[in-house]
């Protein structure tokens, strides 16, 4: 026995219907709730980089989510351009002076794309450009006060922010100091163009020029040993010439004294009444005797006068020629001390001379390879 339905096909058909409006109805409700029917207004933006902003990023403003970024590309000047929407319920708030900023949590938090809405103005057209925060642009609007940009509370955030610069100009300062190290390893090497590098170069100069100062110093200080020795000499040739006038004049004063003594022993017998002058007055004396020797004794005492007067010249030329001596004795005798002190100022200078780490090496004596035959025995 056949069991039927009376109006089965009817009742099939209803519940398809209700499923179908069921479903429209689903599909409206989803639609509507993602805007599938709503109008959205399109605005174009630029940032620095495209972390945190990948298309489908949602653009808050004060917690509520007015629109969403639709696509990121990269253009010719290596800048990040941005094409984003607002819905059509907010639309009206998209005014000029309006901003875009990318809030980034300091403590990997994550990040938001937040918009500050001009505080007068018209409302822009779409596809208008609408500036970021940390552009130029941005933060000349940001200092004149025309975007309404609420106070962030949040303490951590804001201590975070301030302490970024401050990372920054560390890692500028590192970068700078880390160039500087460069430069200066450039320059130690010879690699480098600037003042440093120069100087390098003029104490690499001076280093190599050190072995022939050295020598420079070396032959000034003989050239000052012979000085000193050749001046040593011509004084003790003068010393001698000098102990030989001495002598000489020592022979003839005592040469004089002999003379004086005699003449004063012949004033002393002229004097005695009893003595020589009766004598030789005597008409039975001695003086007849002699003057009667064809002149032989005048002709005696003529040739002795002439000695005296020869001897008293000879004296006066020992005593101009001496006279003469004691100011060139004098003036070697300064240019001595001179040069002795002069010899000094070298060696002091060459010995404080910082450059001269050793110092003048000694003179190294050699020892005879033979022996004297003194220094042998002669024992057996």
């Amino acid at each position: 026995m056949k069991f039927k339905i009376k109006f089965a096909d009817q009742i099939v058909g209803l519940f398809i219907l209700i499923s179908l409006v069921a479903f429209s109805g689903i599909i409206i409700i989803m639609g509507i709730n993602q805007r599938w029917f709503a109008k959205n207004y399109y605005f174009k933006s630029e940032f620095n980089s495209s972390a945190s902003i990948a298309p489908g990023t949602g653009i808050q403003m004060r917690g509520f989510q007015i629109g969403k970024i639709d696509k990121v590309t990269l253009n010719d000047e290596n800048k990040v351009d941005v094409e984003f929407y607002i819905y059509d319920t907010y639309y009206h708030k998209v005014k000029k002076s309006s901003l875009l900023e990318l809030s980034v949590s300091p403590i990997g938090l994550g990040s938001a794309l937040l918009f500050h809405p001009g505080r007068e103005g018209d409302v822009l057209e779409e596809w208008s450009f609408i500036p970021t925060a940390d552009s130029i642009e941005g933060q000349s609007i940001i200092e004149q006060e025309l975007a309404d940009i609420p106070v962030k509370d949040d303490t951590i955030t804001r201590l975070l922010s301030n302490v970024n610069p401050v990372l920054e100009n560390v890692n500028r300062t590192l970068v700078a100091v880390t160039r500087t190290l460069t430069e200066v390893n450039r320059a130690i090497s010879g690699q480098g163009s600037g003042p440093l590098t120069g100087i390098i170069g003029d104490i690499n100069d001076a280093t190599s020029k050190l072995p022939a100062t050295m020598d420079n110093v070396n032959s000034v200080v003989d050239s000052v040993d012979e000085v000193v020795i050749g001046v040593q000499d011509r004084v003790a040739v003068l010393l001698d010439q000098v102990e030989e006038l001495l002598q000489a004049t020592q022979t003839t004063v005592a040469n004089v004294n002999g003379i004086t003594g005699n003449l004063e022993e012949t004033t002393d017998a002229l004097r005695d009444p009893t003595g020589l002058i009766p004598k030789l007055l005597d008409p039975q004396g001695s003086l007849k005797t002699i003057l009667d020797d064809d002149d032989a004794l005048f002709n005696r005492i003529i040739s002795i006068t002439d000695d005296v007067e020869r001897s008293v010249r000879n004296i006066q030329q020992i005593i101009s020629s001496l006279n003469s001596e004691v100011p060139k004795i004098a003036s070697v005798l300064n240019e001595t001390k001179s040069a002795i002190e002069k010899a000094q100022d070298v060696l002091e200078g060459v010995k404080n001379n910082p450059l001269i780490r050793g110092g003048v090496p000694e003179r190294a004596v050699q020892e005879s390879l033979y022996n004297s035959m003194r220094e042998g025995s002669f024992d057996e």
